[in-house]
């Protein structure tokens, strides 16, 4: 005779259990989604800038090898442009036939860019701002 019924064996979640975990995992989601879109944001930020450094960096380099961008064009935006273009030194020295540019960047990056950078026509250098919020 057995003195202890037997015990049945239940396999699986009960209701109680699934809904918890639906609950928890619906939080998790209200805390992560916004949280992407701010990562999102910031790598488009961070991509600006350093294009924009990019640039100005360009710029100084073809400066200093005797290379002019923009011609007589004080806009940062056409400077920009040139210096996107590229461009080769064809003056006798050292940098001959060296080409300075910033090949491959779309006009949406351009724009992204222009955000953090600025023409000095005084000192005739295109300077990378990067204390500028969007």
């Amino acid at each position: 005779m057995k003195l202890h019924p037997a015990k049945t064996i239940h396999a699986g979640f009960s209701l109680v259990e699934m809904l918890v975990v639906i609950a928890v995992i619906g939080i998790i989601a209200a805390i992560a989604v916004p949280n992407i879109g701010r990562i999102n944001e910031s790598a488009k930020e961070a991509t600006a800038r350093r294009n924009a450094q990019n640039i100005a960096s360009v710029f100084a380099s073809a400066q200093a090898a005797g290379l002019r961008f923009g011609g007589t064009s004080t806009s940062a935006a056409d400077i920009t442009e040139a210096i996107v273009t590229g461009a080769k030194v064809t003056e006798k020295g050292p940098f001959e036939d060296t080409w300075f540019g910033v090949p491959g960047l779309t006009d949406d990056d351009q724009t992204a860019a222009l955000t953090y950078l600025a023409y000095d026509a005084n000192s005739d250098q295109l300077l990378y701002r990067g204390d500028v919020d969007r």
